[in-house]
């Protein structure tokens, strides 16, 4: 497992006081835009993991955006030298749906939105294997 610098102190108590895992309460940023990236490697190559998983994947760009106003500038610096070009490809990579792929309960539930949450509402424009093909928007 690879080692990631601790988060600053807000950082670490946001993630804390949400209850988030320990690898983003201990890795932070660094874990956060590893796995985004992963994320978008893996949508680009045309994405082979089950959906469930790319729900997670879509929760942890949304913990990326919910830490921004936790982050120190340093860790503002380090998101944005690398976020805005992972978020590029991501949407080169994916198609807009209508509706949350969480679903319209929990996009009422949470109040997510397309303009703000959009990570929620794109999905993949090249599926590969997936494990239910139906649950796909």
């Amino acid at each position: 497992m690879a080692t990631y610098e601790r988060p600053s102190p807000d950082v670490s108590r946001y993630c804390e006081q949400r209850g988030f895992s320990s690898r983003v309460r201990e890795g932070g940023f660094g874990y956060l835009l590893e796995g985004w990236k992963h994320t978008v490697v893996e949508v680009e190559d045309g994405y082979r993991s089950l959906f469930d998983e790319y729900l997670n994947d879509m929760d942890g760009r949304k913990i990326i955006d919910e830490l921004a106003t936790h982050a120190s500038d340093e860790e503002w610096a380090e998101v944005e030298a690398m976020l805005p070009s992972l978020d590029a490809r991501f949407h080169a990579a994916t198609r807009p749906v209508e509706v949350c792929i969480l679903g319209e309960h929990n996009a009422a539930k949470h109040g997510y939105r397309m303009d703000r949450d959009w990570w929620y509402f794109r999905v993949p424009t090249n599926l590969g294997r997936v494990g239910d093909p139906g649950r796909w928007p």
